[in-house]
């Protein structure tokens, strides 16, 4: 009884003394410990503010300065370049366009195929996010020429109503596509088929000999015309290339395109004079 008196009494002992420990901790150091958790919360809630202060004048700042400004985009055949518009800034022209998901040329050849002409390349490759590569690469003569052209949509692929009227230049994510003949139906000249033989074509060229791959290219090519149509053929006011009216463009916009202003930039983009003072020894450049 003795020995089980004890025990309780050491128990009890153990409690008081915790009990006393925790009243000395509480009335010794818990104000230090408080106080050092209060400063680290405090230093939480102003860093917060700051934060939400500098995030308010970014946001602020985004408003006025750079969401405020339109956005134009422009597909480079490899990558689209998004940046700000610059009110009157003569470089934007908007190639909101998007990549051509029908065409089989530009698989091998790219968006931007033009870079031999370094003095026409630009005007190309401009025209060949509108107009499709057979457009201009393919002559249709005889019994396979028909005269029609229609748009498609550069990413179903799909012929597609004209996007003039309702779409800015250079924004319309179609292009111009040819008609030919095939056993007295106009069919568009990028046919399933041809598509089919290209993509084929590449899938297996590793497999493919040298002869093979040439055989295969002349194949893909053979409806290519040695040379293609020049830019006088669409940009002239007699029998042009392109039923423009067909297509769905204004008289107004018509009578731009083949003005005698546009035939003559072409006809002599290629002759560029340099100033005469610019000439060494030449009269008017400092030397006699």
């Amino acid at each position: 009884m003795k020995k089980f008196m004890f025990k309780i009494y050491m128990i009890g002992f153990m409690v008081l003394t915790v009990y006393f420990m925790i009243m000395i901790w509480n009335v010794t150091f818990a104000h230090i410990y408080e106080e050092y958790h209060n400063r680290q919360e405090i230093e939480k809630i102003v860093e917060l503010k700051k934060t939400m202060q500098k995030k308010a004048k970014q946001t602020t700042f985004e408003k006025i300065i750079i969401q405020s400004e339109e956005r134009v985009k422009h597909y480079l055949g490899y990558r689209i370049l998004d940046e700000a518009r610059i009110e009157g800034h003569f470089h934007h022209i908007g190639f909101d366009v998007g990549p051509d998901n029908r065409s089989y040329c530009i698989d091998c050849h790219g968006d931007i195929p033009h870079d031999k002409a370094k003095d026409l390349r630009a005007f190309l490759n401009m025209h060949a996010f509108f107009i499709s590569c057979q457009t201009c690469h393919v002559q249709l003569e005889g019994d396979k020429k028909t005269g029609v052209f229609k748009w498609y949509d550069r990413g179903t692929g799909e012929i597609i109503p004209s996007p003039v009227l309702t779409g800015s230049p250079g924004a319309y994510r179609a292009k111009i596509i040819p008609f030919e003949n095939v056993n007295g139906k106009p069919m568009r000249i990028d046919s399933k088929e041809r598509i089919a033989f290209a993509k084929e074509n590449r899938e297996r060229e590793s497999e493919l000999t040298e002869p093979q791959k040439s055989k295969a290219k002349k194949i893909i090519h053979n409806i290519v015309s040695e040379k293609p149509h020049i830019c006088s053929d669409c940009h002239q006011k007699d029998n042009p290339l392109l039923p423009l009216a067909s297509l769905g463009y204004s008289q107004d916009r018509i009578d731009l395109i083949l003005s005698t202003e546009v035939v003559g930039m072409i006809d002599k983009y290629t002759n560029f004079y340099m100033p005469r003072m610019l000439h060494p020894g030449s009269p008017g450049n400092g030397k006699e």
